[in-house]
């Protein structure tokens, strides 16, 4: 039996249009999770689900660089909402992105970056114009011939690195997670002094407990 039903992905070629490799595979992504109990919206790919005080949407993106036969970029893209706070807060109750999941502290030595690929192996870089050094793991891959392997990778990727957050915020342990290792990107994507996020907000708010700026500085220190 074919892992999948979806006609597009079994028989296209280099003379296939990028956007339908593209959108074929988020309808299949879609199928998937569904029957896992998300939403999917296929017009702008994206999937929803909610889980007590934690809204998860993980949009699919594209690039205006997919070469036909070539290049067909798969973007992930989640953003983490709290319930509580949409109705109070200007954005919604943004808590954080990407950057805030995938964005670690890698080694003392200066520029060095480390890239997790979903498939493909990890590449190591240097970046003349960042004294940061960080582990990325890259939420990209090209889907131009995609095969159930592949496809088994982006899913371990989504059911590994950004699902058990909607259950792991709602956690102490899930926020000292948060903070522990990361990188001064990440910092910046929670502590909402140069980003938009009620990050501070909702761990002030759930737990009191937890001296969250105090945490987020004690980073920023140590990485200066």
């Amino acid at each position: 039996m074919s892992w999948t039903e979806n006609k597009t992905l079994l028989e296209y070629s280099k003379y296939t249009p990028c956007q339908e490799i593209f959108q074929a595979l988020c309808d299949e992504l879609g199928k998937h999770y569904e029957a896992k109990g998300f939403k999917y919206s296929s017009s702008r790919p994206k999937l929803t689900i909610e889980k007590d005080n934690i809204k998860l949407v993980i949009a699919f993106w594209s690039s205006r660089s997919n070469t036909p036969g070539e290049w067909v970029n798969l973007e992930i893209l989640p953003s983490f909402y709290s319930k509580k706070l949409t109705k109070t807060s200007d954005i919604k109750g943004f808590l954080f992105g990407h950057t805030g999941l995938f964005y670690h502290k890698f080694t003392d030595n200066p520029k060095q970056i480390l890239v997790k690929q979903i498939f493909g192996g990890e590449l190591e870089r240097f970046d003349e114009y960042s004294n940061e050094s960080k582990i990325i793991e890259s939420n990209n891959c090209n889907v131009y011939g995609i095969d159930k392997v592949k496809f088994d990778s982006i899913i371990k990727f989504i059911d590994n690195k950004i699902v058990p957050w909607t259950s792991k915020l709602s956690t102490e342990e899930g926020i000292f997670e948060l903070v522990t290792n990361a990188s001064p990107t990440r910092v910046w994507s929670l502590n909402g002094k140069g980003s938009n996020s009620d990050f501070i907000k909702y761990v002030k708010l759930n737990f009191p407990n937890i001296n969250i700026e105090n945490e987020l500085d004690k980073i920023i220190k140590t990485n200066r």
